[in-house]
């Protein structure tokens, strides 16, 4: 079976918050109820992707930082839009946490891995882009 082509591009960080988001919910409630959390996420994913535009940005947590924050469940799914339907996911982050500061505190971080991944899109070393 061909695998579907997602609207969006995991950072590193991205990717290792996503682990880290799979180990605490396997924890937590399971094999099944964190299986079906994370089809939840991306699909919720797949739909701030195509549908960007119409949502708010939330910049009492983003503040100058650029980048668009929007709640998932238990989660704020920080990104930048790239294209009118595919993001990058930036972090994958607690609501209980404070965002914020942990915004401010990986902005360099942020900042290189966006600059990373951007130069590979121009070069066309990411295959699949839907624009």
């Amino acid at each position: 079976m061909a695998r579907k082509r997602r609207h969006y591009i995991l950072t590193v960080t991205a990717e290792r918050d996503f682990q880290e988001a799979r180990q605490w919910s396997l924890s937590r409630w399971a094999k099944d109820l964190t299986k079906q959390y994370f089809i939840d996420l991306h699909e919720s994913v797949e739909s701030i992707a195509r549908n960007h535009k119409g949502l708010a940005a939330m910049e009492h947590l983003a503040g100058a930082s650029g980048l668009s924050i929007h709640p998932l469940r238990e989660h704020y799914l920080v990104y930048v839009p790239i294209t009118d339907n595919y993001i990058v996911i930036v972090s994958l982050i607690r609501q209980t946490r404070d965002v914020p500061a942990i915004l401010a505190a990986s902005g360099y971080r942020i900042r290189r891995q966006l600059k990373e991944i951007v130069g590979k899109l121009e070069q066309g070393a990411i295959p699949n882009l839907k624009k």
